[in-house]
């Protein structure tokens, strides 16, 4: 199974990069087009303006050519554009380098100006047609400081697009690399708590194998099955009750020999709860505390309880065992255990700290109840906004 996902997945690759090509083209396509549409509006709105102006001293307005140059104005400058991008991102004018790169872009800008009139004079004078043609020297002369602070206003824009740009990208960074903690720390959790398990129950086979053959070689079977029902589970820190209640079952499965008949569990979880979704492996470490911690100090049988409710939007979920309960110390079920401070923190971990609580308590009649509080969800979690 392992090495035929692996090969869709080796397949898949090339597909998905051609696609992210794909979507980054179309990106850059819209930009640009939505940029093109910008400075083509600034243009028709200038030659509106000239046109009224026209129209208020009682001259005649030649639409076309009036239309057709503002267009030539507006373009030679635009075509700087990308070339603003460029500087602001090679050189960008911020905190520790303005005062090297201020004037690298003074300079840039003052030769842009130069070339812009050099295009346009020439593009002016064929729209023109008969009319006097205008002169690269006077254009220049008499609009230079105008143009200087046109493209001035340009590069505040793109200076601005670009700060916006890696604030962005430092945001999403920022929630990549917590989402990744998280996860991270989750697996962390889930590592430490698996080997503690296994190592118990290894524990409790190494003290049958002489004693009970029989009885080592059955926990030998459940243990199997339990770790290939986990490793068949996927990368998901959540399953639905019903099967995290089937992992249970196998995990009682391993420890019913150690304890033979002084043990009996009961479950009261009502059916139509099955489909909630709750932390892998989440009841296991209860139960372990319940019977390390209660069941084994009685003298006589015990019994554990496991059960769950649905409170409003809250799944409760309870373990209680009739032990000696916290009445006779702490030392009866330490709330800093491996078992409890993992499930705390994974708790913590995937629901927040608000959203989630394990409590513990006298059980009815007697000994200590571990009440999880957990929000209830069908679909993978995710914190309302």
């Amino acid at each position: 199974m392992t090495t035929l996902g692996a090969t869709v997945d080796a397949a898949s690759l090339p597909n998905a990069a051609a696609a992210s090509r794909a979507a980054d083209r179309r990106a850059v396509l819209v930009r640009w087009g939505l940029g093109f549409l910008v400075w083509t509006f600034l243009a028709l709105l200038v030659a509106l303006q000239n046109a009224v102006y026209l129209r208020s001293i009682g001259q005649p307005v030649e639409w076309r050519g009036l239309v057709l140059t503002r267009l030539a104005d507006w373009y030679t400058c635009a075509i700087f554009t990308p070339v603003y991008f460029a500087m602001v991102r090679r050189w960008p004018i911020d905190r520790r380098h303005w005062t090297r790169h201020a004037p690298l872009h003074l300079a840039a800008t003052a030769a842009f100006v130069v070339i812009k009139y050099a295009l346009y004079v020439p593009l002016a004078n064929l729209v023109r047609g008969g009319r006097s043609p205008l002169t690269f020297g006077d254009t220049l002369a008499g609009s230079f400081v105008s143009e200087a602070l046109a493209f001035g206003c340009l590069l505040g824009i793109v200076q601005a697009v670009e700060y916006w740009r890696h604030l962005r990208e430092g945001e999403l960074q920022t929630a990549r690399l917590t989402a990744e903690l998280s996860e991270a720390r989750l697996d962390a959790l889930a590592a430490q708590l698996h080997p503690h398990f296994l190592f118990n129950t290894l524990q409790g086979i190494s003290t049958l194998i002489h004693r009970d053959p029989a009885a080592a070689d059955g926990m030998l079977a459940r243990l199997s099955e339990l770790l290939r029902r986990t490793l068949e589970r996927g990368g998901g820190h959540e399953v639905p009750l019903r099967q995290e209640l089937e992992l249970l079952e196998l995990y009682l499965g391993i420890v019913e020999s150690r304890f033979e008949d002084r043990l009996t569990v009961r479950q009261a979880v009502p059916p139509e709860l099955g489909d909630a979704l709750v932390p892998h492996f989440v009841l296991q470490p209860l139960v372990e505390n319940a019977l390390q911690h209660g069941i084994a100090r009685r003298a006589g049988a015990g019994r554990v309880e496991v059960a769950a409710e649905r409170e409003g939007d809250a799944l409760v979920l309870h373990v209680s065992d009739d032990g000696p309960g916290l009445g006779a110390g702490a030392r009866a079920f330490p709330r800093d255990g491996i078992g409890l401070s993992n499930t705390r923190r994974r708790l913590a971990q995937l629901y927040g700290d608000e959203a989630q609580s394990l409590a513990l308590a006298p059980a009815p009649g007697g000994g200590l109840r571990v009440t999880l509080r957990l929000p209830w969800h069908t679909t993978p979690w995710a914190p309302p906004p």
